[in-house]
């Protein structure tokens, strides 16, 4: 898996499943990319995820991001997802998975 992104319902779609442009558009909470080789392999706290082709990444940006983003990067950005902020006892279970899932503890 190079990314994944998990949804509020306890679903997920990855690049296993199909380009980022076939996600599902609502209700992401949670983006995983395990190849990269940084502590910021999981993605929370944004209001978008961007998806960059030339890059093979996702990247996250804020609602006063997003215009700068489009602004300067919108002919690289294939694909955006909206986040959802969602109760945090909801959220564990996801964020604990998404750990899993990059091979880092619980």
């Amino acid at each position: 898996m190079q990314w994944c992104i998990y949804y509020e319902d306890g679903s997920t779609f990855s690049d296993e499943d199909g380009a980022p442009h076939e996600s599902p558009v609502w209700g992401c909470v949670a983006l995983a990319q395990p190849a990269l080789d940084s502590s910021d392999k999981i993605m929370v706290n944004a209001d978008y995820y961007l998806w960059r082709p030339d890059r093979n990444l996702w990247y996250q940006c804020g609602v006063d991001g997003l215009d700068d983003h489009i602004c300067h990067f919108g002919h690289l950005i294939e694909c955006v997802r909206k986040t959802r902020y969602i109760p945090t006892i909801d959220f564990r279970e996801i964020w604990k998975q998404a750990r899993i899932d990059c091979g880092l503890k619980p």
